[in-house]
């Protein structure tokens, strides 16, 4: 029988796609298969099960720990926690609401449509629903066979109510479980088990490999230790825990912390002091967990474990490690013990033109304090729960969790679904694959050129581009946003019930204040709220490089720059006769934006030497 393990997720450094349509029946054969697993299973032994109760040993890449699980299998609840080197955390399923925590043991409450979804998926998979039909509906469909490691097994398509779907395949000689596929998603996870044993006439496996997009490279290992059946679990176990006691440190007789920001590439950078040193430079996003970038962690003395999977926007998957600081601190507001992620951010220093970029906050500090981000006056503030007002003429928006990011109701011309509101996004509007697929907005749209529009842990993503006339997050408008239709069929963008990301290049129009405890944030308009939304009008995703000068990393076809004849093996030397290693690159970045007709005169590096390009700023979108 196949065991009930949740291992720590991988990371994701942010009404949806529709509901999936019920076959009449479903297939016979596919039926057939799941009786002839049950019978291999226990048959009537599973059917006394009334709770499983897990507990067991983790390895992920270097690092070692320990989970333990419960379920409820007649009620369709579980949780379940674990610890795995510095990080911990826990999640569960009380028959209506998903709650997670953190290594902090922040509690959070997920009622997005992603994280409902994901919990629904999990539930079912845990108390073996799918071998009892009549305790949530599912559609169950015979997926022909599947071959993995030379082993051919026969395969089983399930979607239950409310989840996305995923796979069993089953091993034909033995009629059990070897292995759960998830189908959608950023980063799928595959469920492997082995190490079969009898527990009260139960098959179970002892042995789960959980690996991420294919790659045995991040393979998760659990070895269960013990399993117990039938034995009461208090409903109490279900619920969300409390919070944890609030251990924030504030200046002495201060009731808000005020933090400048500096604004590039609509990013938020802010500095902030590790273990009391000096002053270094984050990204702030209000959606992202604590992270270094892992040589800039080496660089500080900050010793990492571990080797998990994680991602973002674009299509790759990287090594995570974690590491513990005794405190990080963000304009005298201190937080201690927290457990970063660390991570080779590759080219992202690069790309922001940040050299010393040591890595992003967030989550953490948007959590413990109501924030409020004045994009205008280029500062945010921090202010205590208990003195705080809800600001004055600003609008109130309701949002939800999923993991860590801000979700709210948003239509794109009336068509409707969850968005994240993502200060650590530079885009204005972006949309997600399955979302846009859905809805056919490609096609309403008439979006067929493409463009590199962003590049971040999970590596270059690119999209189609488009107008749409109005974003409405409630009562509130946006004319004209520039709306980028990714591509990418992995990472961020392959969410299947998310409808897409609200980026900075939108939020710098607004103060917007976050309350993380009630979920609600609070929009105001500031001067530039008015102004129209430019897109890039040179065609040119461009790079810091290590010499200081500007690499070209890619030309979107029918461009301004490919007119110029300029291609990626080229390199800016000099822009309009001025040398490109004393250019910031968001400032050459806010000149290609500069009015159609413009003429930038670049002196260019590449194969056949160097030259003139006379680029002449053309419209994108």
């Amino acid at each position: 029988m196949i065991g009930f393990v949740r291992i720590a997720p991988a990371i994701l450094i942010c009404a949806a796609a529709a509901a999936p349509a019920f076959a009449a029946e479903n297939s016979p054969k596919a039926e057939a298969l799941l009786a002839a697993t049950k019978t291999e299973a226990g048959g009537s032994a599973l059917d006394k099960v009334t709770t499983w109760h897990e507990r067991g040993k983790v390895h992920a890449s270097g690092i070692d720990g320990t989970y333990e699980n419960w379920a409820d299998l007649p009620g369709l609840r579980e949780a379940g926690e674990f610890a795995l080197g510095p990080a911990s955390g826990s999640q569960g399923w009380d028959g209506k609401v998903a709650w997670t925590t953190d290594s902090s043991k922040q509690v959070r409450i997920e009622t997005s449509g992603e994280a409902v979804a994901q919990a629904i998926q999990d539930v079912y998979r845990a108390t073996f629903a799918f071998l009892y039909p009549n305790r949530h509906k599912a559609a169950i469909e015979d997926a022909g066979t599947k071959t993995a490691e030379g082993k051919t097994y026969d395969a089983v398509k399930i979607t239950p109510d409310g989840a996305e779907p995923f796979e069993l395949w089953i091993d034909p000689g033995t009629h059990l479980i070897a292995r759960e596929v998830q189908l959608t998603g950023g980063q799928p996870q595959t469920f492997i088990f082995s190490d079969w044993r009898k527990v009260d006439g139960i098959e179970t496996p002892w042995k789960t490999i959980q690996r991420t997009a294919d790659n045995p490279k991040f393979d998760v290992i659990a070895e269960t230790g013990s399993i117990e059946l039938s034995k009461p679990i208090p409903d109490s176990r279900w619920a969300p825990p409390p919070p944890p006691k609030d251990d924030t440190e504030w200046p002495a007789g201060q009731t808000s912390v005020t933090v400048p920001i500096e604004l590039a590439n609509n990013h938020i950078y802010v500095m902030a002091s590790i273990d009391g040193g000096k002053p270094l430079k984050f990204i702030f996003d209000t959606g992202a967990t604590d992270l270094f970038e892992t040589s800039k962690a080496k660089a500080l003395g900050i010793k990492t474990e571990g080797k998990l999977p994680g991602g973002g926007f674009g299509d790759n998957v990287s090594e995570v490690g974690f590491a513990k600081v005794k405190s990080v601190s963000l304009g005298g507001l201190t937080l201690h013990d927290q457990v970063f992620a660390a991570i080779d951010l590759g080219k992202l220093a690069a790309v922001e033109g940040e050299e010393d970029l040591t890595g992003l906050l967030g989550y953490e500090f948007a959590k413990r304090a109501n924030l409020t981000i004045d994009y205008a006056d280029k500062k945010m503030i921090f202010t205590k729960r208990d003195a705080f007002q809800p600001p004055a003429g600003a609008t109130a928006i309701p949002f939800t969790f999923d993991e860590h990011t801000p979700m709210v109701q948003a239509t794109i011309d009336g068509v409707g679904g969850e968005f994240e509101v993502d200060t650590g996004a530079r885009s204005a509007l972006t949309v997600m694959h399955p979302f846009a697929e859905a809805n056919k907005l490609i096609d309403k749209y008439h979006a067929t050129h493409t463009a590199t529009v962003g590049y971040g842990v999970g590596g270059p993503s690119r999209a189609l581009l488009a107008r749409a006339d109005t974003l409405a997050i409630g009562p509130v408008s946006l004319s004209k946003p520039v709306t980028e239709f990714v591509t990418d069929t992995r990472g961020a963008a392959a969410a299947a019930r998310t409808a897409g990301n609200i980026g900075g290049d939108l939020l710098r129009r607004f103060t917007i204040t976050f309350d993380y405890d009630k979920r609600v944030l609070w929009l105001q308009p500031n001067a530039l709220a008015a102004e129209p939304d430019v897109f890039d009008r040179s065609g040119l995703w461009i790079m810091r490089a290590q010499d200081g000068t500007i690499e070209i990393a890619d030309v979107a076809q029918g461009s301004a720059g490919a007119k110029a004849g300029l291609g990626t093996d080229d390199v800016i030397t000099e822009v309009d006769g001025k040398p490109a290693a004393g250019l910031a690159l968001n400032d050459l970045r806010e000149r290609f934006k500069a009015a159609a007709g413009t003429k930038i005169t670049l002196t260019v590096k590449g194969k056949s030497g160097e030259r003139k390009a006379d680029l002449t700023l053309a419209d994108q979108v």
